[in-house]
Parts: structure tokens; C-alpha cells; sequence
């Protein structure tokens, strides 16, 4: 049996955004199709979930639906890095809206592991809510089977 790729997401602005009230992580607005993504992307890749955020937050906000989808989950607690180096966790990609772990990556080779898609809610995200999704598919392997599954 051959090995999935390993496909890791950064958490905030890149799947979605927390619903705070007071203080209170109440709550998580995820992008448009996120769940049929996540499930299509289960088929061809090990999912992680990476975040600067502390291990209390991503714990509250996974227990708002998305916990099932990720086989490892990294907060700051874990790995407290200067940027996100995908060999730390033996991923082959990630998924983020920052450039910032990208343009790092470029002193090592690895720029193209790095995907970069517009942050959740940003005009570029209000303008067309799924292209997120067109680029996740135009950078991964497994397009074909994804592709026919989407949209």
C-alpha cells in the first residue's frame, strides 16, 4: 500500500475564525465547503492541523466540528518555532494564508510545499469564496479525484 502525502492547514483566517463572546471562544465560522474539502482531501492525504495558537484554543475551537478530519494536531504549546518548517512535522505541504512561512521555506527549497490562499474573509475571499478550494486543487497531486468530487 503506497503512503499518503502528508497535508498539513494552518488553523486561523486559513480554514476560518473563531466566534468569540466576551473573552470566550464560543464558536468557529469555517469557509464556504470546508467539511466536502476536508473529506475529499481524507482520501489522499494524512490531515494535520498546525497553529500558532495555544493547545486550550485549538482544542475548543476542534470541538466545534472538525476534530474527526485531522490525525495530528501541532499547537505553539508543542512546537514554538519562528516559522512553520513542514519537516518539523513530516508534512509534504501546508495549506496557509500567510506568505510569511513561505518566504522563509525559499532559503531551504521548499516554497513550493507552501500553498497560499487568500485569508478567510478578506476582500479577495468575499470576491470569490472558492477560490481557496481552486488552489488547494491546482497545487495537489491527487486533482482528478478531487476535482470531480468538488463544486
Amino acid at each position: 500500500m503506497e503512503k499518503r502525502k502528508r497535508l498539513a492547514f494552518d488553523l486561523d483566517e486559513t480554514l476560518g475564525t473563531a466566534i468569540v463572546d466576551s473573552q470566550k471562544v464560543v464558536g468557529f465560522n469555517t469557509r464556504r465547503d470546508i467539511f466536502t474539502l476536508l473529506d475529499q482531501l481524507s482520501n489522499c492525504y494524512e490531515l494535520i492541523l498546525w497553529t500558532v495558537s495555544n493547545r486550550v484554543y485549538l482544542d475548543k475551537v476542534l470541538a466545534y466540528g472538525m476534530a474527526k478530519y485531522f490525525e495530528e494536531t501541532y499547537s505553539w504549546d508543542e512546537i514554538s518555532e519562528k516559522w512553520k518548517d513542514i519537516r518539523k512535522i513530516r508534512a509534504d505541504f501546508l495549506v496557509d494564508d500567510s506568505d510569511y512561512h513561505r518566504e522563509i521555506a525559499t532559503q531551504y527549497g521548499l516554497e513550493s510545499n507552501y500553498i497560499i490562499v487568500p485569508a478567510y474573509g478578506s476582500l479577495e475571499d468575499q470576491r470569490k469564496p472558492l477560490l481557496w478550494i481552486d488552489i488547494i486543487k491546482d497545487s495537489l497531486a491527487c486533482n482528478e479525484k478531487i476535482n470531480s468530487q468538488l463544486h
